[in-house]
């Protein structure tokens, strides 16, 4: 609401004299927001806009005569701008934008008010100021004048020319910079503001192209920027023979065209209006010049783009590694670049083909080595396809399809169905635009195997321990999809009255082909102690098992017979003790016929051992260390994350009677716990010890040391004296006797094995990997006989 109201002389009274107060009636019929009057005029308004009526000195008040008090923000609205002499009218003239050019004929306005300007009997009651680097109270018009904003009387929502002008003739104005006009009412000192700020922006005639290099067939974007609503005419150059020259194809240019070489368009209040250039397929490889001119330009503004002839290139990702072996999945991928406007949304065929050796002159397909592909012919080729919305092409490679030998192998693609001979030169026919199309080399060797034990296990297992080891594959040994990401594996154990096949059917692939079994505690503590071997079966570079164990390729136990795929009995393992049933599948596999592949390994399951060595002679007050050795696990972790270790639990009971009559008292131990420690080799036990023992609140007398795993199902115990404060010792308390009754237990050395003469020998090729072992005393064992039970790392030669 404003602060001060109009002049009251008219609701004097000639019987009752001015008016000393108004007031408004709310809704019950009592005066409210009295508004005191001296004068004829009132003082600062502190009420609600409304109906006034006037209250006389006698406190009558007239009930027909009022004055209607207004909010002035209400009554006035928004100030906008009136454009003026623009070549096309704006959709919304006046209107109000954030953005004024700067060499615009403008006239700010209060278009929307409602004021009762009759009311205000033709008195100055406005005015403007202009505030940009300086407040000025003037403006010089179009027409050169210098006219005053301040006393304004005239209605502010009817143009008036003499107060349209340009902010660019205004000294207080520059181009860039921040700007705020504001509406001031002045009448009866009011002093409400309005203000309207804005931003100067200079629109000169500038053009714009999306590319200065375009592919024919396809479109560029010209970006036209100039004054707001002013025409430009834009030309391209104009063929004289019917040639097939870029002529505009779209966007906002004015109805109706002139040409195809020539469109007049204006800009919108950004100063900008984009049209699209199409180029023709036939297009001279040449440079174009598009020309624009306009308002305030005595020269043609230009730019210029070229037509390149390029066609389109085919890119092809360089692998990930250089060597693969048979079996794998190898992705191949790429992309295409200066693709046209036309086959931007197609699928767009890629042709394989691969060369190497053995392979025909001109290249084959990727799935069928003794097929040649035929120039013009597609379907010789393996065909894939770049897909516009993923923007790439792909195809996994199954190599395990490729029936070819080791070597180096040549994937070439092109955008065409010609082979390797026409294609292999600089603009051979089946050249990219003059290149030769790409191509990646690929090794590809046979699929290996590899496995291990750990060296903290030596290859020797205590029963009830974890039974476990690693192997690595390559040749995505069992994929049965070109999706799968896990594969198939088979290992088969024989030892003393036992033959046992398993397998893993999820085999990780790829380089991360490195896995292991896990058997439980339960699996070893059923076993006879004894040595073991172990075959770890690969399908080959078929990809298939052509060896089932009971006919059954997901068969899991008690082994009696082996089959062949096609379901004949191979090996009746039934009958055969340890030593010939290992020999009769390594035979097996040896065979001509079968291309799988295997690795052997072997290992010892011993019964548990607990060594507790002597503590010798002690009297009350000693320290009793309790240690000794064991082959049970010491620290480890197998492939699938098993924790192996083996928790070895300490009690000390006394045996004798005290006073009291107290006997078998177990005696209290801070840390009664503890796990094996590092395997040694030259005696295949570890070591373990607990924390020194304080005696000082013993009784003298006998006790028993009893040391337990409860996970293996296993104890031992030891008995020592201890003697009271004084006596004589017979033996140095830090070098202990060995408890006699400890030397007769076994004890259990590094497993050896008794050649097995009859077991096939297979020998190594030079190209076979060296295999991913750790020398433990397991592999030291059985290398020491592989030239009797077998070549560590067998393969189909």
């Amino acid at each position: 609401m404003g602060e001060r109201i109009l002049n009251f002389s008219a609701y004097s009274d000639p019987v009752k004299g001015d008016p000393v107060r108004i007031v408004r009636i709310d809704e019950s019929g009592q005066q409210v927001d009295p508004i005191a009057i001296t004068g004829n005029v009132a003082n600062y308004i502190r009420g609600k806009a409304g109906q006034y009526y006037p209250v006389y000195n006698d406190g009558s008040r007239s009930e027909s005569t009022y004055c209607l008090i207004q909010d002035a923000a209400d009554c006035l609205g928004q100030m906008k701008i009136h454009t003026v002499g623009t070549d096309i009218e704006p959709d919304t003239n006046p209107g109000r934008q954030d953005t004024i050019p700067y060499r615009m004929d403008v006239q700010f306005q209060m278009p929307d008010h409602t004021l009762p300007l009759n009311q205000f009997q033709d008195s100055p009651w406005y005015e403007y100021e202009l505030q940009g680097t300086i407040k000025t109270s003037s403006i010089i018009n179009t027409a050169g004048n210098t006219v005053s904003l301040k006393d304004l009387a005239a209605d502010p929502a009817i143009p008036d020319n003499d107060f349209v002008f340009r902010l660019s003739d205004q000294r207080a104005i520059s181009p860039g910079s921040d700007v705020t006009m504001v509406f001031r009412m002045t009448l009866n000192d009011l002093d409400y503001e309005l203000p309207y700020s804005f931003r100067v922006q200079d629109y000169p005639l500038t053009l714009t192209l999306s590319e200065s290099s375009v592919q024919r067939n396809n479109d560029l974007t010209l970006t036209v920027q100039g004054m707001p609503f002013m025409q430009y005419d834009l030309s391209l150059p104009v063929p004289e023979n019917g040639e097939g020259f870029p002529f505009f194809d779209g966007g906002g240019w004015d109805e109706p065209k002139v040409s195809d070489y020539h469109v007049r368009a204006h800009p919108d209040w950004d100063g900008k209006v984009r049209l699209n250039i199409h180029i023709p397929k036939d297009a001279p490889p040449t440079s174009y010049t598009v020309s624009a001119t306009g308002p305030d330009t005595v020269q043609p503004v230009t730019t210029t783009f070229y037509v390149d002839q390029k066609a389109m290139d085919l890119i092809f990702d360089e692998p990930d590694e250089n060597q693969y072996v048979l079996g794998d999945i190898i992705v191949l991928s790429g992309t295409l670049k200066n693709i046209d406007k036309t086959s931007a949304t197609d699928l767009i065929p890629v042709y394989l083909s691969v060369t190497g050796p053995n392979l025909p002159p001109n290249g084959a397909p990727l799935t069928d080595l003794s097929q040649e592909v035929v120039d013009a012919a597609p379907d010789t080729f393996t065909v894939t396809s770049y897909n516009p919305v993923l923007g790439m092409w792909s195809y996994r490679w199954e190599t395990s399809k490729f029936a070819g030998d080791d070597g180096t192998y040549t994937v070439h693609a092109n955008l065409q169905p010609i082979g390797y001979q026409k294609s292999s030169y600089p603009g051979a026919p089946g050249s990219i635009d003059g290149e030769v199309p790409p191509s990646w080399e690929y090794e590809l060797s046979s699929p290996t195997i590899h496995a291990k034990f750990d060296e903290k296990t030596g290859g020797a297992f205590a029963r009830g321990d974890y039974l476990y080891s690693w192997w690595y594959a390559r040749g995505s040994p069992g994929n049965t999809g070109i999706t799968g990401s896990t594969g198939h594996m088979k290992w088969y154990i024989f030892g003393p009255n036992f033959r046992y096949a398993d397998f893993n059917s999820r085999f990780p692939l790829g380089d991360e082909g490195s896995y292991g079994i896990t058997h439980s505690r339960n699996f070893t503590y059923d076993l006879t102690p004894g040595d073991y071997f172990i075959v770890y079966h690969h399908p080959g570079q078929n990809n298939q098992f052509d060896l089932l164990p009971e006919n059954n390729l997901f068969f899991r136990g008690d082994l009696n017979q082996i089959f062949d795929t096609d379901g004949t009995l191979k090996v009746n393992l039934g009958a055969l003790d340890t030593r010939n049933a290992a020999d009769a599948l390594v035979k097996a596999l040896d065979s001509p016929s079968i291309d799988d592949i295997y690795t052997m390994d072997t290992f010892t399951v011993d019964a548990p051992v607990v060594q507790i060595r002597s503590p010798g002679d002690l009297v009350v007050g000693d320290k009793l260390v309790v240690k000794g050795k064991t082959n049970l696990a010491g620290k480890g972790t197998t492939a699938d994350g098993t924790d192996v270790a083996d928790k070895l639990t300490l009690k000390i009971t006394a045996l004798d009677l005290y006073d009291g009559g107290k006997a078998n008292t177990v005696m209290k131990i801070p840390v009664d716990y503890t796990v094996p420690g590092k395997y040694e080799p030259s005696t295949g036990l570890r070591p373990f010890s607990y924390d020194p023992i304080d005696t000082s609140s013993w009784y003298p007398g006998m006790y028993e040391v009893t040391v337990q795993c409860k996970e293996v199902r296993y104890k031992s115990t030891s008995t020592f004296e201890l003697h009271r404060e004084g006596s004589q010792r017979t033996s140095s308390v830090s070098e202990p006797e060995q408890d006699p009754s400890l030397q007769t237990l076994p004890s259990s050395p590094s497993p050896t094995f008794t050649p097995y003469a009859s077991l096939t020998q297979t020998q190594v090729p030079e190209t076979t990997p060296t295999p991913m072992t750790t020398q433990s005393p397991g592999f030291e064992a059985y290398i020491a006989v592989v030239a009797l039970v077998g070549a560590l790392i067998a393969r189909r030669r």
